[in-house]
């Protein structure tokens, strides 16, 4: 079911499926998606849990304000959110922003995580060019970028084999506010995440496209490597959208990870 939450500002568009009662598991998108791009996780998800999937502030069906945002404002939103809901711990799964967001979760909020997982994400960002993209954005629009978007996200083989997958890809990135994705890539500009790894103490899986240029392997072996409690899953023939475009490989290796870290709770 489709709802939407007034909290920390905006409007939250979130929708709350699968197992009641059960373990809480929290899905976060990335820059230029929405919710619907969880779609090949959620029959295998809601089998054990209850899956809280949103749209981050500017994106899909969720309000945008103008200007900046900040990792730490995009973490309030999912606490926010949480804490609207009666949640007072889930595990989050992040792809890209949503990992990023999930980093700052991680440092910050640990006490409401019982895992974390954190797909095709980076913990560093090169301010130049994400600088240019905001400035970009904001004097052309979001429709320029949709065919650079979505040929980062996949292979080209992927891309050939999908077209009908494509079309909703691009669909998602064209129901992007201008505010949310200019507001978002600035956050993912200006965010320091390296420096507090360290600090994440929950079990983390890590999964990394094995063909992704935007956040290349060696980027997610190093967060792998900074996390105390975390291993890596490399996923072969995929890009930026494992969970996408490998969901046969990704999903039973996160159902492990998340069924063995919920005995707990």
């Amino acid at each position: 079911m489709n709802r939407r939450a007034d909290l920390n500002g905006i409007q939250t568009h979130y929708r709350l499926t699968g197992k009641a009662g059960a373990p809480t598991v929290i899905l976060s998108h990335g820059l230029a998606a929405d919710l619907s791009m969880w779609a090949p996780q959620l029959d295998m998800l809601s089998r054990s849990f209850s899956v809280l999937c949103y749209d981050i502030r500017g994106h899909g069906g969720t309000s945008a304000t103008p200007g900046d945002y900040s990792l730490a404002l995009l973490a309030d939103d999912v606490i926010a959110l949480m804490d609207s809901l009666g949640i007072a711990s889930a595990h989050y799964v992040g792809l890209s922003l949503g990992g990023m967001i999930g980093q700052q979760l991680g440092a910050w909020h640990g006490e409401r995580l019982a895992s974390l997982t954190l797909c095709a994400t980076t913990s560093n960002a090169p301010k130049a060019s994400w600088d240019a993209r905001v400035h970009e954005a904001r004097a052309r629009g979001i429709a320029p970028l949709v065919e650079a978007t979505v040929d980062r996200w996949v292979t080209p083989a992927f891309k050939r084999e999908q077209p009908e997958l494509m079309e909703q890809m691009r669909r998602m990135v064209l129901g992007t506010s201008l505010d949310g994705y200019a507001g978002s890539a600035a956050a993912i500009r200006d965010m320091e995440l390296a420096p507090v790894l360290g600090r994440i103490g929950v079990p983390t899986l890590v999964i990394a496209g094995e063909a992704d240029t935007s956040t290349p392997l060696p980027i997610l072996e190093h967060i792998a490597d900074s996390i105390p409690a975390a291993t890596l899953l490399t996923v072969p023939e995929a890009a930026h959208m494992p969970t996408m475009e490998r969901p046969e490989l990704c999903n039973p290796a996160l159902e492990r990870f998340l069924l063995a870290h919920s005995s707990d709770q």
